[in-house]
């Protein structure tokens, strides 16, 4: 915040020390779910090894992966490879894997 000159602040958002995925079940202890998102960005980084991906590649490995409602070796819909390939188009042919518009093209 740059309000008043002499005294810069910093504003941090409230959701960014947040406790996402949790549940306060008690005074005692928080119920924490894992996000299916991390899980999913982790194994692209991993089979990826860049920090961007062509549109091919990204839907080659998301087709094979199996999830809790549908099995692996599937195919992607055509409305959900055109969203991943505007992404791309923005990004001269490639998807920044940690970019604003992937993560919104994990939750289509």
């Amino acid at each position: 915040d740059e309000s008043e000159p002499s005294v810069p602040r910093v504003i941090i958002p409230n959701y960014l020390g947040m406790r996402g995925h949790c549940l306060n079940v008690s005074t005692l202890y928080s119920l924490c779910c894992i996000d299916r998102c991390e899980e999913l960005l982790g194994f692209l980084e991993s089979k990826i090894q860049a920090p961007s991906a062509t549109p091919g590649e990204i839907v080659r490995l998301v087709s094979a992966l199996p999830s809790a409602h549908v099995p692996g070796n599937r195919t992607l819909s055509g409305v959900l490879v055109e969203k991943l390939q505007e992404v791309a188009d923005h990004h001269m042919g490639q998807v920044p894997l940690h970019g604003r518009l992937f993560a919104q093209w994990m939750h289509f």
